[in-house]
């Protein structure tokens, strides 16, 4: 830019007439008019990432110190820190889909680390490099877990592959009858993520076999539409890990 402006102004003194002069002193001024509207705007680029990543951190914080408290979509629990992440890729249409989070293990990420995000269950951290995540969504043949509704007992949450909004919640006693309407939420190991909302039931048929409630659960993670999420890091690993508890 420096070299621009002098190579400018040496010209224009060279010049002695000044309809020339003046030709001259436009064509410099718009040159670094549109240099400097192009900077800003890259600026402004970067400045607005830069912003969304504090906000993410911010919001990892806040839910984190809700103690006690309960949000609609993202129940909070002190006992975990909630890393905030990017998803760089991810599909949603495929029958095994994928996600790649732009955190890893430099950033205390481990495999079998929950993601959720502000709407709710996400999937299971399975990879991870120095800067970078592999995650398998509820979206995949393997990333059933364990759910619940509150006082209707336990069930398993699976992807049965047809739509990304939704998916079946199986072996719901046959006591517990789903309702629609019911919440469901996720149910892991502590060390993988807090309990977190994962959907609402939409209806329920029972299996004519064993009398158990099969319900269909419209998710309330956006699938299609991936920005920031959270991976759950239980802050007394080392404590719990120390007790060896056995396999299930």
């Amino acid at each position: 830019m420096l070299i621009v402006l002098v190579g400018l102004s040496f010209f224009r003194h060279t010049q002695k007439n000044p309809v020339a002069e003046h030709s001259i002193n436009s064509v410099g001024f718009g040159t670094m008019a549109g240099i400097q509207n192009s900077l800003n705007s890259w600026k402004g680029y970067w400045a607005l990432k830069a912003v969304n990543e504090e906000l993410a951190r911010e919001n990892a914080a806040l839910r984190a110190s809700m103690n006690g408290m309960e949000a609609p979509a993202f129940r909070t629990n002190e006992l975990y820190e909630y890393i905030p992440a990017q998803a760089l890729e991810f599909s949603y249409n495929k029958r095994n889909n994928y996600m790649l989070l732009n955190v890893g293990t430099g950033d205390g990420i481990h495999p079998g680390m929950g993601v959720i995000s502000a709407q709710g269950w996400v999937g299971t951290v399975v990879e991870t490099s120095e800067y970078f995540s592999s995650v398998v969504p509820i979206l995949h043949g393997k990333g059933s877990i364990g759910a619940r509704i509150p006082g209707k007992g336990l069930g398993e949450l699976r992807w049965e592959g047809s739509d990304y909004r939704s998916a079946e919640l199986f072996d719901v006693q046959r006591e517990h009858r789903p309702m629609v309407g019911d919440t469901v939420y996720s149910y892991t190991r502590a060390s993988v993520a807090p309990p977190v909302i994962t959907g609402v039931v939409e209806s329920a048929l029972q299996n004519p076999e064993d009398l158990t409630w099969v319900a269909k659960v419209k998710l309330s993670h956006d699938f299609s539409n991936m920005t920031w999420v959270y991976v759950c890091r239980l802050r007394q690993q080392a404590s719990l890990d120390s007790l060896n508890l056995p396999a299930p």
